[in-house]
């Protein structure tokens, strides 16, 4: 008889965990459950549409420092499964890598389109039975009686798996965590995490477009400091630099209820000395041309 493993969730995650499951093992029945009519969605806009897959860093303790929580235990994971075996996967599939000057790694395509499609090809390769709009409310563990998980869905459907996996994600509420407490896990409290920040009304907004390769952004009061690019939007301030300084300040940021100051410097390669320097040499050496009409060339024009 054939075994069964249900993977609930169908992200990200949950897709790579059942293909790979599948085609490991050949005798497992695999069952993909995802609550939602879409798969894969957010795979389909991340990286702006073209799915930043991976991280161009290829050593393990550098690499788990990258992550806010979980340091330790994704240090352990990536002795199984680490950035070499990403690209050599998606590689041997007939999806390529590249790297980006600050790491993160995207399909040669720029589209995210080739990683879904990928990953549907495998689960159709394998035969992975994938099943949509299918919520799951409850989840019961085997009992002496029965050595099989009881999967109740939210369409009134019960399954039975001897392995379960969990890819749902996250939930905004600790309460809608309630089926996964039944089982004696604990569950911590969840908050944002890798989020924008939002200035209403702020001048900065009518530069919206603008983006700048590196600038160093500081959380007053806090030890959040970040380096990287950032774009200006029509709401306030995003791009890699913001998200990463949400995702390590989630937890501090939540305390403060998202009141906060930033502070950032446009010039990070410069000091204030130097580049007082650089004006006076300007000064002195143009004294006819205003230096409001001189962009050194650091800056886009329009932020300048």
């Amino acid at each position: 008889m054939k075994q069964r493993l249900v993977v609930i969730g169908g992200g990200a995650a949950g897709f790579f965990c059942a293909v790979n499951a599948a085609r490991m093992n050949p005798h497992l029945d695999v069952i993909l459950l995802e609550k939602t009519s879409k798969l894969l969605s957010k795979v389909k806009i991340s990286g702006g549409g073209r799915c930043n897959v991976t991280h161009a860093l290829f050593d393990i303790v550098e690499m788990s420092k990258r992550y806010p929580r979980g340091q330790n235990f994704v240090k352990k994971t990536f002795h199984q499964f680490f950035t070499t075996d990403t690209i050599k996967w998606f590689e041997e599939r007939g999806v390529k890598l590249k790297a980006e000057k600050d790491g993160r790694m995207f399909p040669c395509t720029d589209s995210s389109q080739s990683i879904i499609d990928c990953l549907m090809n495998e689960a159709n390769s394998y035969g992975v039975e994938i099943r949509m709009n299918s919520e799951v409310k409850e989840l019961a563990r085997p009992s002496d009686n029965n050595l099989q998980f009881a999967i109740h869905l939210a369409n009134g459907q019960l399954l039975a798996a001897n392995f379960v996996v969990i890819a749902c994600g996250g939930y905004p509420k600790t309460p809608m965590f309630q089926w996964l407490k039944n089982l004696g896990h604990t569950i911590s409290e969840p908050v944002p995490s890798l989020f924008t920040f939002n200035l209403p009304k702020h001048p900065i907004t009518q530069l919206m477009g603008v983006s700048v390769e590196k600038v160093g952004v500081k959380i007053e009061g806090s030890k959040l400091v970040e380096e990287g690019p950032i774009l200006i939007t029509h709401w306030g301030l995003s791009g890699p630099v913001v998200l990463r300084l949400s995702a390590w300040g989630a937890r501090e940021l939540a305390v403060r209820n998202y009141q906060f100051s930033v502070h950032i410097n446009w010039l990070p390669s410069l000091n204030e000395q130097s580049l007082k320097e650089q004006f006076q040499n300007f000064r002195t050496s143009n004294s006819s041309k205003k230096i409001s009409n001189h962009n050194f060339g650091f800056l886009p024009n329009r932020l300048w």
